[in-house]
């Protein structure tokens, strides 16, 4: 059984293979129960093309711990990787398949609202998919908006609307519980990943966008139970990234297109399979 901590995780789970296992997160057959509170932290079992995975990750404000181990389709341990790494990747991912699917071959901007554990792997996902010129921060934090542009080769931008009238692609990943920026904001053609409210009393993105874009999610059920600026905005989705990859969906308009993602178990399950077998061929981790 391998084990794979935060560092050998991100090394055997490159952006462009992450994004390739949530293409099969969203096109095998799976199960995902959705997400439990146990004690102090979350747990997601969930099961895809018969390999299983249970995430269990802290929600102790400050500690961001916890594993997702992996059994094979006969129960057998397979390993067991660092929590909050792969999450990050795995949203970033995500992310990154729907910017693919949904935005504008010519996008060359990106505006990242929120600087915080999720938002590299959000920029990073994004320049994987599309030819990225230009990369504009905004945080509450002015000073973590700076290390991440610092970090990634951005620009901070103080305003958020402002940012997000230059973008192309709008990435948000906030605990924000009120809207980050103004429907008006929003150019014809934007595509808007937002991935960081996923309560019922969490809120990114302002009504009026949802009420004039495309919106796909990750999950219906998923959404209706956790995707607080849907559930909000009493806003339906138009389709999901499953049928989007299917090609069986409703026709996408001219204007805005919205990836909303609460995040399911089979994303967790596609994800730390592929880690753990990239770590096999590389001779990554620990083995017990």
């Amino acid at each position: 059984m391998i084990v794979l901590d935060a560092q050998s995780t991100r090394a055997a789970l490159p952006m462009g293979d992450a994004i390739e296992a949530m293409e099969h997160a969203f096109s095998g057959e799976s199960e995902a129960p959705l997400r439990s509170l146990v004690g102090k932290s979350l747990v997601m079992p969930g099961v895809l093309d018969g390999v299983i995975a249970v995430k269990v990750v802290s929600v102790v404000p400050g500690n961001p711990a916890g594993l997702v181990t992996v059994f094979d389709r006969d129960g057998t341990p397979l390993g067991v990787v660092d929590g909050p790494t792969l999450t990050a990747i795995r949203t970033g991912a995500v992310s990154g398949l729907a910017t693919r699917l949904l935005s504008r071959d010519s996008a060359r901007t990106l505006a990242m609202l929120g600087a915080g554990a999720m938002a590299f792997d959000q920029i990073e996902a994004v320049r994987e998919v599309l030819p990225i010129e230009r990369v504009l921060v905004w945080s509450r934090s002015r000073e973590s908006a700076e290390r991440l542009a610092g970090i990634v080769g951005g620009v901070v931008s103080e305003d958020p609307d402002k940012a997000v009238a230059s973008a192309d692609v709008v990435s948000c990943a906030t605990p924000a519980t009120s809207p980050l920026f103004s429907e008006n904001s929003v150019t014809p053609g934007t595509h808007v990943n937002a991935v960081g409210a996923f309560t019922p009393q969490m809120v990114e993105l302002p009504q009026g966008l949802l009420d004039r874009a495309y919106v796909v999610v990750d999950d219906v059920e998923a959404a209706a139970a956790e995707a607080g600026d849907l559930i909000q905005a009493g806003r339906e989705p138009n389709t999901t990234l499953r049928d989007l990859l299917a090609g069986v969906h409703p026709q996408i308009g001219e204007d805005a297109t919205v990836f909303k993602s609460v995040g399911i178990a089979a994303q967790d399950v596609a994800a730390a399979h592929r880690a753990l077998k990239n770590a096999a061929d590389l001779g990554l981790g620990t083995i017990l």
